[in-house]
């Protein structure tokens, strides 16, 4: 089998994806930082290789005799707009400078998949699924730093076989961000946000990180004679309203919730309390004011239709299944 470098490896989806490399009997390389911490991937095989995506040096080095890249490291949050557009737009540049000095060198590489997100897009207008023909529009710094990325990647796509895929919300065992939602759930009091359009909701596509390994395996392996600079939308459920998510998760969680109505104004406050704390310490949060432009919409929902048709992608998941699995692995972990 082939060499394939995971960038973001030790994260909670690319740890998913370097187990499903190892089943499919890949040589992985890992680009990991001095300062990485790799628990995630504890029984997993994989090379380290020291470095991030700033060091052009370490990236030359990581590349150097892979077939395949998959780029999945970059931030979601961070403390201002500088921190996002360095991670996911400078950091995707570099890479791909790395990538196109090791293919003109050698013509070996087959295939880049770059993880890429529905914030890229943005958000859509009504419930209807949105595709990979609208024009994109984020709403938010990080969603404008992935698209950047994306850009800084198609700059290459006539000499390197780039396939980018954008993830909606993304759970599963091993994360750390949707499980605080999950936490919320079991201590039965749940913020509810209210939209603003005639079903008084908000709705949102997700996946399940299986499903989106399975996305990633199919673009990265299976299907490397796909015209370079494909997009496409990965997710498990199209459209899910916020309030059948909660009520979901609390049957799977095993409680009756209470949904508090949190308005505009207690959002808007929060998020600049954070936004100056962060300034101050110089650490990000999960609620700031960037993810309030991302809180605000009420639609971010995306249609999987052209992976499925292209890509044959096929989920195992839906919200309230794929919620069993993980509220079930955080159970046996003590998470919860």
């Amino acid at each position: 089998m082939g060499t394939a470098l995971v960038t973001g490896a030790s994260g909670f989806i690319g740890s998913h994806l370097v187990d499903a490399l190892n089943q499919r009997g890949y040589q992985v390389r890992a680009l990991l930082r001095a300062s990485s911490k790799t628990e995630n991937l504890d029984g997993f095989r994989y090379q380290r290789v020291q470095g991030h995506l700033g060091d052009a040096a370490s990236l030359r080095n990581a590349v150097k005799g892979v077939d395949t890249v998959f780029h999945l490291a970059g931030v979601t949050s961070a403390p201002d707009r500088a921190g996002y557009f360095e991670a996911n737009a400078t950091g995707t540049r570099n890479l791909m400078e790395a990538c196109a000095e090791e293919h003109a060198a050698t013509r070996g590489i087959r295939r880049i998949v770059i993880v890429s997100s529905l914030a890229a897009s943005g958000p859509h207008h009504n419930t209807d699924p949105v595709s990979e023909t609208v024009t994109p529009h984020p709403v938010s710094a990080y969603g404008e730093s992935k698209l950047a990325g994306e850009t800084e990647a198609l700059k290459y796509k006539d000499s390197l076989p780039i396939t980018i895929l954008r993830p909606p919300i993304v759970f599963g065992p091993k994360d750390k961000q949707v499980f605080l939602f999950i936490k919320g759930i079991s201590q039965r009091i749940v913020p509810l946000l209210r939209g603003t359009g005639p079903e008084r909701d908000k709705f949102y596509a997700s996946v399940h990180s299986s499903d989106l390994v399975q996305a990633l395996i199919l673009a990265g392996l299976d299907h490397v004679d796909l015209p370079s600079g494909e997009i496409f939308f990965i997710s498990s459920e199209d459209r899910l309203s916020f309030r059948s998510m909660i009520d979901q998760l609390g049957a799977v969680v095993g409680v009756k919730t209470l949904k508090l109505p949190v308005g505009k104004r207690l959002l808007w406050v929060s998020a600049h309390a954070a936004s100056l704390l962060g300034m101050i310490t110089r650490k990000s949060f999960p609620l700031n004011r960037d993810k309030l432009h991302e809180l605000l919409p009420d639609y971010w929902v995306c249609s999987s239709e052209k992976a499925r048709t292209v890509l044959g992608f096929k989920p195992l998941y839906d919200w309230r299944s794929g919620m069993q699995q993980t509220v079930q692995w955080y159970r046996n972990k003590g998470w919860i």
